[in-house]
Parts: C-alpha cells; structure tokens; sequence
C-alpha cells in the first residue's frame, strides 16, 4: 500500500533500491540524498602479523604501533606484537598507531595503498581479537 508524504504518493519500500527511487523527489527538492552504496569489489581481511602469512597477494587491513621510518618504509609492531614492515608513501612520527590497507608481498610484509594515523593511543588488545574473530568462528561475517 503507497504512502503519502507532503500530499506525494510513494511505493511501499520492499528494499533499499525502492526507497532511494522514492527518496529522489524529495532529494531534488533540496535535500541532500545520503545513501551510500559499500564498495564489496575489493575487501580487505582484517589481519594481524600472525594471520598475514594466509593472504599473501591479496588486500589486507592491519594497525601497527611505528616503530621507526626507513625511507618509505616503516618498521612497526603488529597489534599482536611481532614486527612487520609497511612500505608506505608517507613518514609518521613513531610510536603512533597506523592502519595499513594494502597487498601482503611476504610473511612480515605490506605494500601499502592506504594509510591511516589513528594517533599515539590505540586498544591493541581489541583489534588484535576482532583480528581472531575475522579469520575464525564470525569469518562468515566479514568480507
């Protein structure tokens, strides 16, 4: 059954691509539309050092604590702290936390593509299990 808005008949939304036909009326009036569709063409599998020996060769997400800067190349511990090494593009300060998205070239290696500082505190603990989980019993729930 249609509802009205503002005396405009709308469909019934079923699903999400429904209510974004419905929502562009009122958008073009003004409002401004926020309805994202998430990128799932390239995910990125949560990992840690441990765990980035499984993905060689495909897109990862790791934090590391930065240890010290090698000329675009960053020496850093893993959340569940064996070292790894980001080449990256970019210097930052150490002992600030960053999140690497990028390709695992070896064991203890990533090519990175993105980088995030998420600043001198960072719960390694947490993401270190959210890492676990990721890669073993909610593996169904990640990408």
């Amino acid at each position: 059954m249609p509802y009205t808005h503002s005396r405009r008949q709308f469909p019934n939304p079923k699903s999400n691509e429904t209510l974004l036909l419905s929502l562009l009326p009122i958008a073009t009036r003004g409002f401004r539309l926020i309805f994202t569709i998430m990128d799932t063409s390239s995910p990125a599998v949560f990992v840690n050092a441990e765990l980035l020996k499984m993905y060689q060769g495909r897109r990862v997400r790791a934090v590391v604590e930065v240890m010290r800067n090698e000329g675009g190349v960053i020496i850093g511990k893993s959340t569940d702290g064996h070292q790894l090494t980001v080449k990256v593009s970019q210097a930052f300060p150490p002992s600030h936390f960053v999140e690497v998205i990028g390709i695992a070239d070896g064991n203890q290696s990533v090519r990175a593509e993105i980088c995030t500082d998420f600043g001198d505190t960072f719960d390694t603990l947490a993401y270190n299990g959210l890492c676990q989980l990721a890669n073993g019993k909610f593996k169904n729930l990640f990408l």
